[in-house]
């Protein structure tokens, strides 16, 4: 009888320990749950900023691109304006006296 008393007692301790446990892990899958959801927040965040960034860059592309035409246009009248002058000079040459 007595080895029974303590064999139930013994169960009585392992069932607490067990339940000690899963408490235990029970508190460990929230704070994953936890970690999971902060994790997918900064992803989510993370690839808006890429995005935006990812826009920034097609913006400057497209304003640097722009900028080298106007500069092309403007090494085109550059030259323009030179032959121009050139020719003038050589009408002003002519009537000197």
């Amino acid at each position: 009888m007595d080895n029974s008393h303590r064999q139930a007692q013994g169960g009585v301790q392992q069932v607490g320990q067990a339940v000690t446990a899963l408490q235990r892990i029970g508190q460990a899958v929230t704070v994953i749950t936890d970690m999971n959801l902060q994790i997918a927040s900064a992803a989510e965040e993370q690839s808006a900023v890429a995005e935006e960034i990812n826009s920034n860059v097609a913006t400057i592309r497209d304003v640097t691109e722009s900028l080298s035409g106007q500069a092309n246009e403007s090494a085109r009248v550059s030259q323009s304006l030179n032959s121009l002058a050139n020719q003038q000079q050589a009408l002003m040459d002519q009537f000197r006296v």
